[in-house]
């Protein structure tokens, strides 16, 4: 089963607009077939997902869930729960894009493309795990991208 995508725009900010957000899900709705093509990691549940909903938040609100959560209550770039749910930080990406002079809807999309690869099984607490991860990741941010964000 392939599952369905919605994106959510839950952080005020002027770069990041439900126009954005519906590019972002049409490039994730056309990547999907190709991240199930990939080896499934030990903890997969992707293709068994009905739907997955990624919720664009700001770094409050993901600092308040990685506290919950995962007792870290500092901000993270993405947080994905195996039941379908991924949130992500639009402030993040906007900060780690500025540091690194990358483009912050490329890191933004970046972040959603790590939750539905952590859904397809693959972890990245160790820096093996974090390179299998890394090396399904990588090809798929460079080729769906939505290059006119």
């Amino acid at each position: 089963m392939t599952p369905e995508i919605e994106i959510y725009v839950n952080a005020e900010r002027p770069w990041v607009t439900e126009e954005l957000a519906g590019r972002f899900r049409e490039a994730l709705v056309a990547l999907l077939p190709r991240l199930l093509e990939q080896p499934i990691g030990p903890d997969h549940v992707l293709s068994q997902l009905p739907m997955v909903e990624i919720s664009i938040v700001d770094d409050e609100t993901i600092a308040q869930v990685h506290g919950e959560f995962l007792n870290d209550p500092t901000p993270t770039d993405a947080i994905t729960f195996p039941y379908g749910e991924i949130l992500v930080s639009c402030d993040t990406a906007a900060a780690y894009a500025q540091m690194h002079s990358l483009n912050r809807q490329e890191e933004l999309f970046r972040y959603m493309v790590h939750g539905l690869v952590h859904l397809h099984g693959y972890l990245d607490y160790e820096p093996a795990d974090r390179e299998a991860l890394f090396a399904i990741q990588e090809p798929l941010v460079r080729e769906y991208f939505p290059a006119r964000v």
